[in-house]
């Protein structure tokens, strides 16, 4: 008799211990999980709206022997600002969509002093540009080959598909100093990408690999010039990040990353720059992601650390995400 007590009570006991679970995965409290707890991929039926506002600019790059040095002698410069606005959706458990629109602003100015031959003096020849206007937009798929388990990381297969979108020719020339820069590169690219990653809680680990694929495209490189046939050159790139919760509701992440390009190929005559070759870069980039329930905001920073043909100055991103 005792043992049928015991044993309708550990069942009541164990009833009463699932309700609990289950009160605790609601769906409120999952979509409230920070960058670290949360799965590879938004679970089923989940959509998170965010915008993400990037800025950069161009004063010095690595040269062809890696050294950090000024661009066109110290007398140009250029600038940045992405605005995009991001949308993911959770298709399963295991596979989500996601598409990035942008918009782009883009200044360029160079200045350069001219010596006039056979007269003793000189004339400042100066450019001074900019572009405004919808860039290249991007559509992904993710799918978590591996779900993550107690003692095995998640595996995630993505495909990262970008069209030329963007305007991609010089508007509005009026002479090669004067004239609306383009806001997309007019090239299609399709970029593979592998990913680990596994929680220690509160610390988790991610590594990546991945192969971005440019296909042969057309356009205009300088104003007056015909359109050319061209490929960008392909790049394949690895990295590694290393995160940890600071508090509940606050994530440091720290990645490195290193990039290497392929050449570019031409099928006619431009004065564009042909002569870069064996670009590569290495970057390292600290975050701060701020989890308020459904709210995500976060501020990233990435700093050049070596590279060769490359930009040396940091890029500042900005980030808010909803999650419904």
């Amino acid at each position: 008799m005792k043992k049928i007590w015991f044993q309708i009570c550990l069942l009541i006991m164990t009833g009463s211990i699932s309700g609990q679970i289950e009160e605790m995965i609601i769906p409120s409290d999952l979509k409230q999980q920070t960058v670290i707890t949360e799965p590879a991929t938004l679970r089923k039926g989940f959509f998170r709206i965010g915008t993400i506002n990037s800025y950069g600019t161009v004063d010095r790059i690595f040269d062809e022997s890696g050294k950090r040095t000024y661009i066109m002698g110290s007398n140009g410069w250029a600038t940045a600002w992405t605005h995009e606005a991001d949308l993911s959706y959770g298709i399963t458990d295991r596979l989500q969509v996601s598409a990035q629109l942008p918009y782009e602003r883009k200044k360029t100015f160079f200045s350069s002093e001219i010596i006039l031959p056979g007269f003793d003096t000189s004339q400042i020849h100066s450019v001074n540009s900019k572009g405004n206007g919808i860039g290249d937009i991007s559509v992904a798929a993710s799918y978590q080959i591996l779900k993550e388990e107690d003692r095995k990381p998640s595996l995630l297969a993505k495909i990262f598909l970008t069209l030329p979108t963007g305007r991609k020719n010089p508007t509005n020339v009026v002479n090669s100093r004067d004239f609306n820069m383009p806001t997309g590169n007019g090239e299609t690219t399709i970029d593979f990408r592998l990913q680990f990653r596994k929680i220690f809680y509160p610390y988790s680990v991610t590594v990546y690999t991945s192969y971005l694929y440019h296909f042969k495209a057309k356009k205009i490189f300088n104003p007056g010039e015909e359109e050319i046939s061209f490929r960008s050159g392909d790049m394949v790139y690895f990295g590694s990040s290393y995160n940890v919760h600071l508090n509940d509701w606050i994530a440091l992440l720290n990645e490195v990353a290193c990039y290497k390009w392929f050449d570019d190929k031409f099928y006619g005559s431009t004065t564009y720059d042909q002569g870069i070759t064996g670009r590569w870069g290495i970057c390292y980039q600290p975050a701060l992601v701020f989890q308020v329930r459904r709210f995500r905001f976060f501020e990233v920073i990435q700093f050049p650390l070596k590279g060769k043909f490359i930009s040396a100055d940091p890029v500042y991103t900005l980030g808010l995400q909803y999650t419904l």
